[in-house]
C-alpha cells in the first residue's frame, strides 16, 4: 500500500500547561503549597513507596487529591487516567502511565492514620496563613465507609450462639472489627463499616476538617468533631446553623 500527503501520521506533543484552565482551582492549590517541601516531612517513607517507583510528592499529591475530591482509589486512579488537570497537578504528561489503585492502599498505609492527618494539619495550616483557607462559611457532609460487604458468617454465629439477630448491640462479639458498627442512609440501606464525617472551607473548595466514627453515628453528632468556631454551616445546600466560640446558634 503507498500512502499518499495525506495519508501520513501527524505527531503532536500536548502542553497540559495550556490545555488547562488558567483558572482552575488545583492550579492556585499548586502555588500556595509546597508539596515538594511537604515530602520532606516523610522522606524515610522513600523505601517504601512501592514497586512504581513514584516519588514521594507523587504519592502526597495523589492522596491530596483523593481527599479533595472524595475519591476512591479506583476513582482516583481513573480520574488520573482521563483527567487533565489532575495530571497536570500530580506532574505527568499526558501519556505518562499513571497508579493504579493498589498504589494509593499502599502509600496510606505505609504512611498511617497519625501522619495522614499531620499532612493535612500542615497543608491547612499552611492554607490559612496564606489567606486561602477561610472557614467563614462551611458546608459539611458525611459519607460511607464500608469495611466488609457481608456479615452473613457473623450472623449465623450469632443466632447459633442464641441471639435473635446481629445488630450493634451484638456485634463487637462477633466482628473482627471491634469498632465497626451498622449504619443506615434511608429506611432499609444499610452497610457495616464506619462514616467518614468531613466540612469543606466554601471559598477554596479545600476540606478543612474529616473524622471517622463507626456508621451508626448520626451526622448531627458527629458536626462537633468538624466544625470550626465562628463559621456559617451548611449542608446540602441549606444553613444549618452558625457557630460561634463552642456554642452551636441554630438559624
Amino acid at each position: 500500500m503507498k500512502l499518499t500527503r495525506g495519508d501520513q501520521m501527524t505527531f503532536i506533543t500536548y502542553d497540559l500547561d495550556k490545555i488547562v484552565s488558567k483558572n482552575h482551582k488545583l492550579r492556585k492549590i499548586n502555588t500556595l503549597i509546597n508539596f515538594k517541601g511537604l515530602a520532606s516531612m516523610f522522606k524515610d517513607l522513600e523505601k517504601t513507596r512501592g514497586r512504581d517507583g513514584y516519588s514521594l510528592e507523587v504519592g502526597l499529591k495523589t492522596i491530596f487529591l483523593q481527599f479533595l475530591y472524595d475519591l476512591s482509589d479506583r476513582g482516583v486512579e481513573e480520574a488520573l487516567q482521563d483527567n487533565n488537570a489532575f495530571k497536570w497537578f500530580v506532574g505527568f504528561s499526558i501519556e505518562a502511565k499513571t497508579p493504579d489503585h493498589t498504589y494509593f492502599g499502599r502509600i496510606r498505609k505505609a504512611m498511617g492514620a497519625e501522619r495522614l492527618a499531620e499532612l493535612f494539619q500542615e497543608i491547612n495550616k499552611k492554607a490559612k496563613n496564606l489567606g486561602f483557607l477561610k472557614e467563614l462559611f462551611v458546608f459539611v457532609d458525611a459519607s460511607k465507609i464500608i469495611t466488609k460487604n457481608t456479615t452473613w458468617h457473623e450472623r449465623d454465629k450469632a443466632i447459633k450462639e442464641g441471639e435473635e439477630k446481629l445488630n450493634n448491640e451484638n456485634i463487637e462479639k462477633y466482628s473482627k472489627d471491634k469498632e465497626a458498627r451498622f449504619g443506615c442512609n434511608g429506611k432499609n440501606k444499610f452497610w457495616f463499616g464506619y462514616k467518614r464525617h468531613k466540612s469543606v472551607d466554601m471559598s477554596s473548595g479545600l476540606i478543612s476538617n474529616i473524622f471517622a466514627t463507626p456508621a451508626n453515628v448520626l451526622d448531627q453528632q458527629g458536626l462537633k468533631y468538624i466544625c470550626p468556631n465562628d463559621a456559617i454551616i451548611f449542608g446540602d445546600k441549606k444553613l444549618l446553623f452558625r457557630r460561634s466560640s463552642r456554642n452551636f446558634k441554630k438559624e
